[in-house]
């Protein structure tokens, strides 16, 4: 970083991942970063986004003009939604190939999506970099708050993009680790699975409470207090080691009672769900030596493999 005395900074892309960024770097004033402008498409998003801001945003311009605002920085943090990025990329920066763009950085917030979208500033000679937060930005007032200790996946071009991409997460009070390019959509089908499907998981088990006559904000209750002791457990003990329950005891009587409950309340399609965890599950207990195979095998027949 010692090329760049000061990195002014334009964010495109004004919801809540780009507000929340925001927000936090506008908090680190020593640090040399100047958000000197915010594009997009909304105007209310950039009324909602002043607003939240507050007094961070007193010396920032708003637009919906992505070239001015572009115009305005050396690092150009893109945080829109991944079939997006292309476009904007290109609407921005096609006209200026060959442009060699000196200490210019742009960077984009997508966890799936490849450098290539970004091929239009690269060639007009920016550095470019991808940044993704492993975080849910449900709420940027909820974000905001717990933003550090974020860990972010970094893909990046060059030298130059890696350590400015570090240090913009350091920043941010997060940690960085590297993402090869063409793996990125596995990076973020995990990061899918862990938060995404988590929602999908507990809506599922609500949903059976609810079948039995359990209301579903009693159920939630008990469901999530269950469910952040296991996360308790998992950042203590690791995935594997946290297994509890009938399958991690061996209990294959409880499985074959579970199955029965499902094929006289439920359709199949609950069942099909339930029976692709437990195979998963049993794999865990038996690599944990917790079952053996005879036990495996019997798990593997109730849930109809």
């Amino acid at each position: 970083m010692e090329k760049i005395k000061k990195i002014d900074l334009c964010v495109i892309g004004a919801g809540r991942v780009g507000i929340t960024i925001c927000y936090a770097l506008s908090l680190r004033k020593s640090s040399g970063i100047k958000i000197r402008a915010i594009s997009s498409r909304s105007a209310e998003t950039l009324k909602r986004a002043r607003k939240f801001l507050g007094a961070g945003a007193a010396d920032i311009i708003f637009t919906r003009d992505n070239a001015k605002a572009a115009s305005l920085a050396n690092c150009v943090l893109i945080c829109i939604p991944d079939d997006s990025i292309r476009t904007v990329s290109d609407n921005i920066f096609k006209n200026k190939r060959n442009s060699y763009l000196k200490d210019y950085y742009v960077f984009h917030f997508s966890g799936s999506k490849p450098l290539a979208v970004l091929d239009s500033a690269r060639d007009a000679g920016a550095e470019t970099a991808s940044i993704h937060p492993l975080k849910s930005f449900a709420s940027a007032e909820e974000a905001v708050k717990s933003l550090p200790g974020t860990v972010f996946g970094v893909t990046f071009s060059s030298i130059k993009s890696k350590k400015m991409a570090e240090f913009l997460v350091r920043n941010l009070g997060g940690e960085t680790i590297e993402v090869e390019d063409g793996k990125k959509p596995l990076y973020h089908a995990a990061a899918c699975a862990a938060s995404n499907y988590l929602v999908t998981l507990m809506d599922y088990a609500v949903s059976i409470h609810k079948k039995i006559g359990i209301k579903p904000e009693d159920s939630l209750k008990g469901l999530i207090s269950l469910a952040e002791g296991t996360v308790g457990n998992i950042k203590k003990m690791g995935t594997k080691k946290s297994l509890t329950g009938p399958i991690a005891r061996g209990d294959t009587g409880t499985i074959k009672e579970h199955m029965a409950g499902f094929n006289k309340f439920f359709p199949k399609e609950y069942a099909d769900l339930y029976k692709i965890m437990g195979i998963e599950t049993s794999k865990i207990a038996h690599q944990n030596k917790w079952i053996d195979k005879n036990t495996t095998e019997e798990l593997r027949k109730i849930l109809g493999k």
